[in-house]
């Protein structure tokens, strides 16, 4: 997809950011909606795809001849504080400290698994350019787009928010919610290295009206670990102010201007 000013290389150097807004989209109902795993025609290997409800996907350049080069590779999301975020995206992922399946990188299949404040912190619209920007909207949180390579996904695991009798996802088992992607033994999986396991495809936005902990798809969070601990948990407010809101049934909404 696009030129390239480097037709020796497949992919380009990402030392600057390269938007791709043709392939930016809204996942809904009345915008792009579909139910079970996606069946296009395109080979996303082994895992399925299912349909990121809520969110708004703003492409990036990546490569050329997009779905030659990634065939066979599978959709995965990576949440993360928006204070990582631009670092990750021009310089990209780190094994875990603390992985739980070993050392590697964690991805999640799960959009709604990764979406929890563990991984992805819930921000308040606060300041005028954040309020110009997202308009109506009082929280937002961001999640990256990966493409990983089948083959280098070395374990699927199960979630590890001790989320027991509870499901996270309707499309998939807890079992299954997380990847353990081989690094190679590098110590950043640079996105723009045309042999990298992990690829940055898109960003993915979550603005709400209200807090994202009162959307039907968060209740789990409940049952599973969420904290105070801002160095754990960035809820974006005081949990019992939330808890309160649950209980007096607050609703929140999606808001996509």
């Amino acid at each position: 997809m696009g030129d390239t000013k480097s037709p020796n290389k497949k992919q380009q150097f990402r030392s600057e950011i390269i938007l791709h807004p043709e392939w930016n989209c809204i996942y809904d109902v009345g915008h792009i909606y579909w139910t079970g795993s996606l069946q296009d025609g395109r080979d996303r290997g082994k895992f399925h795809y299912f349909c990121p409800i809520g969110w708004k996907r703003y492409a990036f350049y990546v490569t050329d001849n997009f779905d030659e080069k990634f065939k066979g590779w599978s959709i995965g999301y990576h949440g993360t504080k928006f204070a990582y975020g631009l670092s990750i995206l021009l310089s990209g992922l780190a094994p875990g400290i603390k992985a739980v399946l070993g050392e590697g990188i964690s991805i999640s299949q799960s959009i709604i698994y990764a979406s929890h404040p563990r991984y992805a912190e819930v921000k308040r619209i606060e300041s005028k350019d954040e309020r110009n920007f997202f308009l109506n909207g009082k929280y937002v949180q961001f999640v990256l787009q990966c493409r990983v390579l089948s083959k280098n996904i070395k374990e699927v695991g199960p979630e590890s928010l001790g989320a027991r009798g509870i499901a996270i996802d309707p499309n998939l088992s807890n079992d299954v919610m997380e990847w353990l992607v081989d690094t190679q033994d590098k110590d950043i999986m640079d996105f723009s290295v045309p042999n990298s396991t992990i690829v940055c495809t898109g960003l993915m936005i979550r603005v709400t009206d209200n807090h994202p902990g009162l959307l039907p798809e968060s209740q789990w969070w409940y049952s599973s670990h969420i904290c105070n601990n801002k160095e754990c948990c960035c809820v974006g407010i005081d949990l019992r102010e939330l808890m309160k809101q649950r209980i007096n049934g607050v609703k929140c909404n999606f808001i996509y201007e």
